[in-house]
């Protein structure tokens, strides 16, 4: 869907935008999902140990902040565990609970991850100029902010 000079100057309709949206949305993710060599992390690991990364939470916590299902999260969470990506520990405020961290091979293999996944997309903004970076950073963050308000 790259733009050219007929598309550029006209105004777009919301259905528009929304069918442009859903498609970047669903070529990213395409693209996210595909394995490289040295990435071990399934997307949906990815995203539970990018969470964990600013430090050990619940399992309820986690659910909440990757807006997935508690029962999903734990599933995640004993995969990582047994792969050595993450670990449990008793919670210092609540002794009957648990809080998830990662381990050192967790931080390793979320950061090869990262990394892969921000090479896979800077190639694809090659021969942009500053700014029309700066104008998808701006609409992309006011996109975000506009989902999450309505999903709460």
């Amino acid at each position: 869907m790259q733009p050219t000079e007929e598309t550029e100057d006209r105004e777009a309709s919301p259905t528009q935008v929304v069918d442009s949206v859903l498609h970047t949305a669903i070529t990213i993710g395409r693209l996210m999902r595909q394995r490289v060599a040295g990435d071990q992390l399934e997307p949906a690991t990815y995203w539970v140990l990018k969470h964990l990364a600013a430090g050990s939470m619940r399992i309820t916590a986690l659910a909440s902040t990757t807006q997935l299902d508690t029962s999903t999260v734990s599933r995640h969470v004993t995969q990582l565990e047994q792969a050595g990506l993450v670990e449990r520990g008793q919670d210092p405020d609540d002794g009957r609970a648990q809080r998830v961290d990662l381990t050192d091979e967790g931080r390793v293999q979320l950061e090869t991850s990262t990394r892969r996944r921000r090479e896979v997309l800077t190639r694809s903004l090659e021969g942009w100029d500053a700014a029309d970076l700066a104008d998808l950073e701006r609409l992309l963050g006011r996109l975000v902010v506009d989902i999450e308000s309505q999903a709460r």
